[in-house]
């Protein structure tokens, strides 16, 4: 049976962009979740907020198009499937999330300009993005028990706010190559711009770290955890500094529960 890529993550976050390449490089197959729904919100006369409201009380929807996705367990092609819950019901894929924060995911939505998706205003879109969010957050809770938000089901999380589409199909692509050497293989692609530094990370450390890092030398691992959709440095902040000072598009890390530690963090946008 050929191996399959499960794509999720937050809307707007260039999932059907970064679909298109890789497709485009390997020859794979496309299955969209997303564009049956948009279907089903059409056919109804009704927003795609205002559907999975609806859903939420009528999951014979979900149902049929969860059916749909089981099915492609036993086909043998490879493909990328983009949909929210690919990861859960289509066996043993390369689950891959793609995160941006609020405000570019809420731009490239209204850019995008699909039917029944987005409203009138960039603050309105991120409301009404939020309030989708939790909506799907809440039926797959109730209906599997599952929760969409939680970074550990996927085996590779990457940051798509400062990156090109193509920069993550590439990344992907890589990813997807280690994985099929190991099944075990969970890492994090994050922009230095997404993260959380703790406030007493070492300057000049990171200055020497990054001198290093420009002569292709490898430097200590990066951990982080995520928040309620933030980034947050646990251990390897100064590394991640040199990352962002050698202007590297993604820091490599690895993903860690949140150490619920009471220290102070500063967010170190354009600052390095």
């Amino acid at each position: 049976m050929k191996d399959k890529i499960s794509l999720a993550g937050d809307l707007g976050s260039g999932k059907s962009t970064v679909s298109e390449i890789i497709i485009k490089k390997t020859g794979a197959e496309y299955y969209s979740t997303g564009a049956i729904v948009r279907s089903i919100a059409r056919e109804r006369g009704m927003s795609v907020v205002e559907l999975n409201k609806y859903m939420e009380t009528h999951p014979e929807i979900d149902r049929e198009i969860d059916d749909g996705l089981k099915a492609l367990s036993n086909v043998d092609r490879f493909m990328i499937i983009d949909s929210r819950m690919a990861w859960n019901f289509v066996k043993d894929t390369f689950k891959v999330y793609l995160s941006t924060d609020p405000e570019t995911s809420a731009a490239r939505i209204m850019n995008a300009k699909r039917d029944c998706e987005h409203a009138c205003t960039l603050k309105d879109t991120i409301l009404q993005t939020h309030e989708r969010k939790a909506s799907e957050k809440k039926r797959y809770l109730e209906q599997y028990g599952v929760d969409i938000k939680d970074l550990f089901n996927y085996s590779l999380i990457i940051d798509t706010t400062y990156a090109t589409a193509e920069e993550v199909a590439d990344r992907i692509l890589f990813s997807f190559e280690e994985w099929k050497a190991n099944r075990g293989y969970r890492m994090v692609y994050i922009s230095p711009e997404r993260l959380n530094y703790p406030d007493d990370s070492d300057t000049e450390e990171a200055l020497a770290l990054s001198g290093r890092l420009e002569l292709g030398e490898v430097i200590p691992e990066v951990t982080v955890f995520e928040n309620d959709g933030e980034f947050y440095v646990a251990g390897g902040a100064e590394c991640a500094m040199a990352y962002a000072l050698s202007e590297h598009t993604f820091v490599p890390a690895r993903l860690v529960r949140d150490p619920g530690a009471n220290k102070a963090f500063i967010k170190m946008k354009n600052s390095l």
